[in-house]
């Protein structure tokens, strides 16, 4: 308990940002609604939020419940958790969890002869003493939910129902309902054919499936179709494709940057980035356009039920720049410095140990400051540890930057693996924005959905546990509903 605490004294003294909810490709947060003089939302989240059922037997939903103003979380809820795959029920069970954090451990199975789908979904775990009808998520005791549920590849609806909160006696007068979706990725081979022959890539899509896939040796193109109702883009809030490309492909080597059109219509830079660190046999070339860029795009395509995508070269030099850490390790920081409408930024973020190899498993939290010192950006991670995870030693994000100017990035190595550094170590390196890049110029989005589900405002301020954080980001178009909290008898 002691060290968490210090833990987080120390990330509040390094980031004093507000908090803001998010949009992830894993799972989102839900607008806020009053509850008890508080504004209080979920968050749905997919661990990993890459999840494969194809090659994952296993997949942890973690939803939180929480004031969205401090992100503190609200304690001793009940939860009534349900999924769709499409307009299909899948589950639909009652949690009970004393700290706000639910965790229930999915187990994907599709063999199902009944009618009701959500008939065949069976439930594991410790019935609540209190809320007899709820099973019970604790540090000890995590329900597991088994059956077609996250089985396919597409978009699902998490409908959450917060049953009572602060006592597990205390109901609500009325159930306190958010909704969030949560996207399964499909993959696909396809391969790039030149003269000297055809190189497969691997095409992870969060949506439809890709329906033709080309690529012109001689403009260095790639040209993917896929379905799209252009009329829905309104309710879009995301569209994602991930493209694995070997590394020993010869027309893309020393290409850093892309460029790119869907329907003719050019997209913003932000959209397209490439991850050289991830994989030693593949680059991943990242392609995400947000809702708001798709509404301008709809008013200008003439083909209303289908995307098509072009993906080019470009030459745009990215900058790079290399931090040293007091303990021995370095980063190579690389960002796209053009600002565009979109005011995102690419930033590409690889660890070195002091040997020089890449740092895997590292974790560490980052910040961005204007040039007066105030902080508008935070990330110190969203899973059950402090810092955010990485793997590889590699970190690719999106960073929505206000305006062009001068910035500083700060970062502070948390821990490697489960082992925290005592105590962490800062760097930071100053970075400038100043190149204009707005293809679409017929309106600015107004970025209220963003692109990237790590890239949001995040502090760890509940020390009770060592909680999971999510991301959150303001909803200041809707005015929050009212439920009141009652206490049955």
């Amino acid at each position: 308990m002691y060290k968490l605490l210090v833990l987080a004294a120390f990330l509040a003294t390094i980031f004093t940002v507000n908090l803001a909810y998010a949009q992830h490709h894993g799972g989102s947060a839900a607008p806020p609604v009053s509850f008890g003089g508080k504004d209080v939302t979920i968050s749905a989240v997919l661990d990993p939020a890459d999840f494969n059922p194809a090659k994952d037997s296993t997949a942890k939903l973690n939803v939180r419940f929480f004031d969205s103003k401090t992100n503190t979380n609200i304690e001793r809820v009940t939860y009534r958790v349900q999924i769709f795959a499409g307009e299909t029920l899948v589950a639909s069970q009652m949690f009970y969890d004393a700290d706000g954090e639910l965790t229930v451990k999915v187990q994907p199975k599709s063999e199902c002869a009944e009618k009701e789908i959500w008939r065949c979904t069976q439930y594991e775990g410790n019935k609540d003493p209190v809320v007899p009808s709820a099973l019970e998520s604790s540090a000890i005791s995590t329900p597991i939910m088994r059956g077609p549920v996250f089985d396919k590849p597409g978009q699902y609806t998490v409908k959450v129902a917060i049953i009572g909160a602060t006592n597990p006696k205390t109901q609500t007068a009325e159930d306190i309902e958010f909704e969030t979706k949560i996207n399964i990725a499909s993959e696909q081979q396809f391969s790039l054919a030149t003269a000297t022959g055809k190189t497969p890539v691997t095409v992870r899509a969060f949506q439809d499936k890709i329906t033709s896939f080309e690529f012109s040796e001689s403009t260095k193109t790639i040209t993917f179709s896929m379905p799209f109702h252009w009329e829905h883009a309104q309710h879009t809030t995301l569209v994602r494709n991930d493209i694995e490309i070997p590394k020993s492909f010869t027309p893309f080597q020393n290409i850093n940057s892309f460029k790119g059109t869907i329907n003719g219509v050019p997209i913003f830079a932000s959209g397209l980035s490439l991850d050289t660190y991830g994989s030693k046999g593949h680059n991943t070339l990242h392609f995400a356009v947000s809702g708001e860029e798709l509404k301008m795009i709809a008013k200008k395509v003439t083909d209303k039920h289908t995307m098509i995508v072009q993906i080019t070269p470009d030459n745009i030099s990215l900058k790079s720049t290399d931090i040293k850490f007091s303990n021995g390790y370095k980063a190579t920081v690389s960002y796209d410095p053009r600002y565009g409408a979109s005011k995102d930024v690419s930033f590409s973020i690889a660890f070195f140990d002091s040997s020089g190899a890449l740092a895997k498993d590292i974790r560490y939290a980052l910040s961005v400051k204007d040039s007066k010192g105030t902080e508008f950006y935070v990330n110190t991670g969203s899973g059950s540890i402090l810092g955010i995870p990485l793997p590889s030693g590699a970190d690719s994000r999106l960073i929505t930057i206000p305006s062009k100017g001068e910035y500083t990035l700060q970062m502070y190595l948390i821990g490697h693996g489960m082992v925290d550094f005592d105590p962490y170590v800062p760097a930071s390196v100053k970075f400038s924005i100043s190149d204009t890049a707005s293809p679409v110029k017929s309106e600015e989005p107004k970025s209220d959905v963003k692109s990237d589900k790590d890239t949001k405002k995040d502090t760890k301020k509940d020390v009770k546990k060592d909680k999971k954080k999510d991301t959150k980001k303001k909803d200041t178009k809707k005015k929050p509903k009212t439920a009141k909290p009652t206490t049955t008898k």
